[in-house]
């Protein structure tokens, strides 16, 4: 093995390049890579075949977030020879700038402008999704939040659920619609079952007591006396 053998052996040990092609359906996932000017007879360029590229994780726990092309990436050739090299993925250039210069921030940026950010300093996670974006969160099981205040803000709330429990009050400040009936009764503590400030407009009868308010009678006491109750 000569000098200039050796030399093109360390010089590949790490190269910096760039994606050229990516194929996300060979077994493992691969990329090629254009290393320098391939086209100069007299430099050290190249662009390799298709390599693996590195995931943060790749056993039981799996992470996907595959490289994108003209992403640059390190060049990791064991013994110096591409042909066995593997891609890390992840090098800001000026095509594809860092999201971010803040020391406090953990973000990941979205190729539709959608954003996943936790700044640890003020203690805010923001997760904003383009316009039409959609979430779905599935669990069999239960989800449950818990915090001081929540708040929603919707053109239209849709709560599918056979049963719907609200343990506390309830102020409702626009109007409040029914279609299936309603029941209730008086707190433990006593009281009335419901309380009307304003005129309360009945379309049909009203029963109190067990007797019609449209169509109960009285019991004539007398010229003169007052009926008797509803009969």
């Amino acid at each position: 093995m000569d000098a200039n053998e050796i030399r093109r052996l360390i010089i590949n040990l790490i190269r910096k390049g760039s994606v050229m092609k990516v194929d996300l359906t060979s077994n493992p996932p691969t990329c090629r890579v254009s290393v320098g000017n391939a086209d100069d007879p007299d430099g050290e360029g190249l662009q390799t075949n298709w390599l693996p590229f590195l995931s943060l994780r790749a056993g039981k726990t799996r992470e996907w977030n595959p490289p994108t092309e003209g992403e640059q990436v390190i060049l990791f050739c064991p013994m110096g020879d591409p042909a066995q090299g593997v891609v890390l993925c992840g090098l800001s250039s000026d095509d594809y700038p860092a999201p971010s210069d803040s020391p406090d921030k953990h973000l990941r940026a979205y190729p539709d402008g959608a954003i996943v950010e936790y700044d640890h300093a003020a203690h805010s996670l923001k997760v904003e999704l383009p316009a039409g974006a959609t979430v779905l969160i599935v669990a069999p099981g239960a989800v449950n939040v818990q915090t001081k205040t929540a708040t929603v803000k919707a053109d239209a709330v849709t709560l599918d659920a056979k049963q719907t429990t609200v343990t506390g009050n309830m102020l409702v400040k626009g109007a409040f619609v029914f279609e299936s009936g309603m029941s209730g009764k008086a707190g433990a503590n006593g009281g009335p079952a419901a309380i009307i400030a304003g005129t309360v407009a009945v379309s049909d009868d009203v029963i109190a007591g067990g007797k019609s308010g449209a169509h109960h009678t009285h019991m004539e006491q007398g010229d003169g006396k007052p009926v008797s109750e509803p009969l």
